[in-house]
């Protein structure tokens, strides 16, 4: 998502004013998080493409419930008048857009958070090594402005480059000094310990003092942070898989087992105990496996971004 995409341009011309007047300062709280999750929209080009899907969401679907509901009225109240169809139709079809509209715009609003969180994580993964990397290359006597050049050109680091990489570019392209190029990195950063390391770095380069011995006590402490966060992630994965063998392996074992022992008592109830064995088998632990293994990618410390 970017300024210069076509759909962004449109819905800024048209939404702008209407996104000023209402929404600006009804959504202001949205402005950090987009910021922090690195999308390059102001807050009224957000909302306006927001403003803009929905409508089209709601043309759409208004007009898409409206059919499906006479469609099902046809079939399902054929007792029902003609007026009285329609009239219900249209209103089912304008709740069924109204719904969709705001869901899509729920999902707008949301969307900042969701990227800010992972972008969190995978900064907070690879900081114990990006902070070492530049506690090492500092021992050298290098510049602070060298080393971000370096850790930018890394990019193993994910995130934690991408942020040195605007560093460089404010200070390259833009002519920011270094230390208020740091300072809006430590604004933007939705890590709190990136941020914490980022104005310890700013107050060295303003104030004053080894930066080799700031970064190295900086990498110990990450790396501490790291390996508790392993020792939990390793008590969470045993506790999950036990509840996954006990609930869900062993819980449709018995399932299988019970069911047929009650088929086998009484055939009246054969095809729906057939039907519900199908649905565990084929639907239920198919999901609930998919479903552990995101929990697990999900709260798994990873140095891969």
């Amino acid at each position: 998502m970017d300024s210069n995409d076509a759909y962004v341009r449109i819905s800024y011309k048209y939404f702008c004013g209407f996104t000023r007047k209402y929404l600006v300062s009804t959504f202001k709280d949205l402005y950090k998080d987009i910021r922090r999750a690195n999308i390059t929209l102001t807050l009224v080009e957000y909302l306006s493409v927001a403003m803009a899907i929905s409508l089209a969401v709601f043309v759409a679907m208004s007009i898409g419930g409206t059919v499906i509901a006479f469609l099902l009225l046809s079939v399902v109240a054929k007792g029902v008048s003609g007026v009285s169809a329609i009239l219900l139709g249209l209103f089912l079809g304008f709740l069924f857009g109204v719904v969709s509209s705001g869901g899509i715009f729920m999902l707008y609003y949301t969307y900042p958070s969701v990227m800010v969180a992972d972008r969190k994580k995978k900064i907070d993964d690879c900081l114990p090594f990006a902070t070492l990397y530049l506690a090492t290359i500092s021992g050298s006597g290098t510049p602070p402005i060298a080393m971000f050049r370096a850790l930018a050109n890394f990019k193993e680091y994910g995130e934690i480059s991408k942020e040195s990489e605007r560093i460089i570019e404010e200070t390259d392209v833009l002519g920011v000094n270094l230390a208020l190029a740091i300072e809006n990195a430590a604004n933007r950063t939705p890590s709190d310990r990136l941020r914490d390391i980022f104005w310890g770095i700013k107050s060295i380069i303003v104030v004053g003092g080894d930066i080799q011995t700031f970064l190295h006590e900086k990498a110990g402490n990450t790396m501490m942070e790291y390996k508790r966060r392993l020792a939990q992630f390793t008590q969470q994965l045993t506790m999950f898989i036990e509840m996954y063998i006990t609930v869900v392996i062993v819980g449709s074992v018995f399932f299988m087992v019970l069911t047929t022992i009650m088929g086998s008592m009484s055939s009246g109830s054969s095809k729906l105990i057939v039907l519900l064995q199908f649905l565990i088998t084929f639907l239920f632990l198919p999901i609930a496996s998919f479903g552990l293994m995101i929990l697990i990618k999900g709260i798994s410390p990873s140095t891969k971004t």
